[in-house]
């Protein structure tokens, strides 16, 4: 008999997400923007938990699953390494267009500024959109209608007894949708609008800034221009050396040490922010989502008058929301496939 295809297809996508919001470290994803041997360390690492992330459909389904584990791990890979290198080349590009721009001392016509690039944030749905789109060909191809191994199949029936097959298929599918949809919003969503408002940081002195530090990466040693490039502005500022040990004495630093940090509050915010919509979705009250975001804009509404502040703000929230609408309207499609 084979498996359920809406099942196995959810499974896909948890495994995946698994693999690129819980098992992938920063250290991962720093080797693979890298060059040189870091590429080829963190490539090699995320392969590998995407790869362990799929063992399940191997032991599964066999064969089919091992065609699947094969295609998905290299093409995710491969797509990952483009859009690492698509990523520093559009940052490279905003970074010297700051750069000029400070240098020339040309004010800037808009508030968001022409150091700021959606590009970045772009590249990640893209990059998303492909990998989902590689686990759907491979689930059609080899999974939708595969069957499980004999004896895989006769142990798992074993194991359930005398339970409700039904039942048991409901209650795995609505694990398996929630449990994405958890990750989406709390790593995948957070990931994404830290992606497109946060400020990049990178020094210039000597070199051009033609290869941009990461977002929160510590100033370089020694004197130096930092340019921040945010949705809000791009500033250039000189950069004293620090001295050994500061930034672990003060890991916030100066005014800011021993209080939270604006960006970690604002990104709980935003977590809590996505579930509570995503729960209003698929529980039929989504005329309380309002209430969510008028909640969260009573709390901003002096910084509004600030124009900078409202754009920055009103680019965070919606592309929030646009997460969390989306993904649980997905996941209310796939919960409305349980039996009925």
């Amino acid at each position: 008999m084979a498996a359920d295809g809406v099942l196995v297809l959810a499974g896909l996508f948890l495994a995946h997400l698994a693999a690129d919001f819980l098992l992938q470290t920063g250290g991962i994803v720093a080797d693979k923007s890298a060059s040189g041997r870091r590429v080829l360390r963190g490539l090699g690492l995320h392969g590998a938990g995407v790869a362990v992330c799929l063992v399940p459909f191997v032991a599964l389904f066999g064969a089919p699953g091992l065609w699947t584990l094969v295609l998905v791990t290299v093409t995710h890979v491969v797509i990952d390494r483009a859009k690492a290198v698509a990523t520093r080349r559009a940052e490279a590009r905003a970074l010297a267009a700051a750069h000029s721009r400070h240098a020339s001392g040309v004010a800037s016509p808009i508030a968001l500024g022409p150091a700021w690039t959606p590009v970045p944030a772009g590249l990640f749905i893209l990059d998303q959109a492909a990998h989902a789109a590689i686990l759907v060909g491979a689930w059609a191809i080899w999974l939708a209608g595969a069957t499980p191994v004999p004896d895989v199949a006769a142990a798992i029936d074993a194991a359930l007894g005398g339970w409700d097959r039904v039942a048991v298929h409901d209650a795995a599918l609505t694990a398996v949708v929630l449990a994405s949809l958890v990750i989406v919003n709390v790593r995948a969503g957070a990931l994404f609008v830290a992606i497109l408002v946060h400020p990049r940081e990178a020094v210039t002195g000597a070199a051009m800034p033609d290869e941009p530090r990461p977002a929160g990466a510590s100033a370089a040693r020694g004197t130096g221009w930092r340019i921040r490039l945010g949705p809000l502005e791009a500033v250039a500022e000189p950069v004293a050396e620090k001295p050994v040990g500061a930034e672990a004495a003060h890991p916030t630093g100066g005014r800011d040490a021993g209080h939270a940090s604006p960006a970690r509050v604002g990104a709980t915010i935003g977590i809590i922010e996505r579930l509570l919509i995503a729960t209003f979705v698929l529980t039929g009250a989504e005329a309380a989502i309002g209430f969510v975001v008028a909640a969260k804009t009573l709390a901003r509404f002096r910084q509004l008058d600030d124009r900078d502040f409202a754009e920055y703000y009103l680019l965070g929230t919606l592309a929030s929301v646009s997460v969390a609408l989306g993904s649980a309207l997905l996941a209310a499609a796939a919960l409305g496939t349980l039996a009925r």
